[in-house]
């Protein structure tokens, strides 16, 4: 069954993918609509892209944003054809082909950018800030000199763009001697504004990459007792699951009455359980658990004694491996009831 549904995907993506190669081609006026093949093609995608879309609705019962997507393909294609959006449904057949080796790096680098999405969009604010600042000056300097171009802060803002971005494309130059000043500070600004995003994608994207190559986490896991008694292959499917959490010195992991969603395991540092006596755990050790096996909420306060790297593995992925590996269920069941006795 899992054989005929792969087969289906990679049919299905074909079919996308013919699409987008015909949307790129007519642009030119190639293969167009008005060809009769062509036309009885199209029509037999829509079909195809409708009675996919129904089942996937119907299993998995949620409107994501895949299928909102192709929902709104669909529709535009059926009753408005404004402008040809099957482009978008590369989103799609990004998601259809995401285990192959070659699209691998493609879908870590959006996981990447998804995890990181507070961190980037805190350094775009600050970009936007500094480009409304930076603008409503020229326009204070330039706006006698020359009107035409520096006459509005709005129409600024371009220059502003064009500075910061360090593009300058020369169509719009400050000509007063502070305006020259000012554009030569924002270039180096830009510069500097514009290499954070950079360093933050770089420096998550390493990490999320050498998970994936079991450079991090593969050797702290198995020398973790709990998964010391599973195959390879299962630690390997835990190691793909986990995600890294870093902490400073003191920062705080879970209160005691948050909502257990998660376990952890320390791969470096320590952490400080906050009890009437206070419990240290070291890497190697893992905690969480007992609140996730009895679905109620944390039962103490867990803070960082040290910088400490840590491995998450959330309530989902926990249930899913232990379906197919009981034995890690009952090594939770029996790590959890020995901490409550002692």
């Amino acid at each position: 069954m899992k054989r005929l549904l792969d087969i289906m995907n990679n049919l299905f993506g074909l079919v996308i993918a013919l699409n987008i190669f015909h949307q790129i081609v007519s642009s030119t006026g190639y293969l167009a609509l008005s060809i009769p093949i062509i036309k009885i093609l199209y029509w037999a995608s829509i079909i195809i892209f409708a009675i996919e879309l129904i089942l996937r609705i119907g299993s998995e019962k949620k409107l994501s944003f895949l299928i909102s997507i192709d929902t709104l393909v669909l529709i535009n294609q059926l009753f408005f054809s404004v402008y040809d959006l099957r482009i978008l449904r590369l989103f799609r057949l990004f998601d259809i082909f995401s285990q192959s080796k070659f699209l691998s790096p493609t879908n870590t680098l959006i996981k990447t950018i998804v995890k990181q999405k507070n961190a980037l969009l805190g350094s775009q604010i600050m970009v936007i800030s500094i480009l409304l600042i930076v603008s409503t000056f020229i326009y204070f300097l330039e706006s006698a000199v020359q009107p035409e171009v520096f006459g509005s802060i709005p129409s600024t803002m371009w220059w502003g763009i064009a500075t910061l971005t360090t593009v300058g494309y020369g169509d719009v130059v400050p000509m007063t001697d502070l305006g020259k000043l000012l554009a030569s500070f924002t270039m180096l600004v830009g510069i500097g504004m514009f290499a954070l995003p950079a360093a933050i994608l770089a420096s998550a994207y390493y990490e999320e990459i050498q998970k994936k190559n079991f450079l991090v986490s593969f050797e702290a896991i198995a020398s973790v007792p709990l998964f010391q008694e599973l195959p390879i292959g299962a630690v390997g499917k835990i190691n793909e699951k986990l995600q890294v959490i870093l902490l400073a010195e003191h920062e705080t992991i879970f209160s005691k009455g948050d909502e257990a969603d998660s376990m952890f395991i320390i791969e470096y540092g320590k952490v400080k359980v906050e009890i009437d006596n206070p419990v240290f755990l070291v890497a190697g050790d893992f905690f969480g658990e007992m609140g996730l096996l009895g679905n109620a909420p944390r039962n103490a306060t867990i803070t960082a004694a040290d910088d400490t790297k840590l491995l998450e593995l959330t309530k989902a992925d926990l249930e899913e491996l232990s379906e197919e590996h009981p034995g890690l269920f009952k090594e939770l069941e029996l790590s959890a009831s020995s901490r409550t006795s002692s």
